[in-house]
């Protein structure tokens, strides 16, 4: 079943924004505090809030989770030159941690999602709008062939190093993915272009 990447945004009917602590700083915590999440079907989850004030960051939850894919973008023509990154991580089978905004900010989106992993990479592929077909490119021949030989997971490269018929020149992309997660290789090998 080939997975069709659209380029309008359509998110899982079940997620909920990340909270945010609030703590104000009054009081120093190095663990996320945890808070009864309502999802759209009902359903309640004790889940980790976001905390600005302890440095408690989406990165970190990315981190205490399962990690499952990492994608980071970058053009030295932008506006604003910054890296764009989005992630996915297991919390446990059926939930997922999914952030998505500017590395240097704490993400513009960031929400707890109940929902299968098709739709979350999905959701995410999506978020990248008019690289969204490119990332698709990417992450399928990824799914069949594993990593570009000589490509050191995560790094931040040119985009030509994986398309060079491009004629992206400023454009830079990085990315790491759970090579044994066996569910996320199919989601990738079926990516329609």
């Amino acid at each position: 079943m080939a997975m069709n990447i659209k380029n309008e945004l359509e998110e899982p009917d079940n997620m909920v924004s990340i909270r945010l602590c609030k703590c104000l700083g009054e009081y120093e915590h190095a663990e996320f505090i945890e808070y009864e999440y309502l999802f759209p079907d009902g359903s309640t989850e004790k889940l980790p809030m976001i905390c600005f004030e302890n440095e408690l960051y989406p990165t970190d939850l990315y981190h205490q989770f399962r990690p499952v894919l990492k994608t980071l973008e970058s053009d030295e023509n932008w506006t604003m030159n910054s890296y764009f990154q989005g992630l996915i991580a297991e919390v446990r089978p059926g939930i997922y941690f999914y952030s998505f905004g500017d590395v240097d900010e704490i993400g513009e989106r960031n929400f707890f999602v109940k929902s299968d992993l098709r739709s979350v990479v999905r959701m995410l592929i999506q978020e990248w709008g008019t690289s969204s077909s490119r990332w698709a490119a990417l992450l399928r021949n990824v799914g069949t062939r594993g990593y570009p030989g000589g490509y050191e997971p995560g790094t931040i490269v040119n985009l030509s190093v994986f398309m060079p018929n491009t004629g992206e020149e400023t454009q830079t992309i990085g990315f790491s993915y759970n090579m044994e997660n066996k569910e996320l290789h199919q989601i990738l090998r079926e990516l329609d272009l």
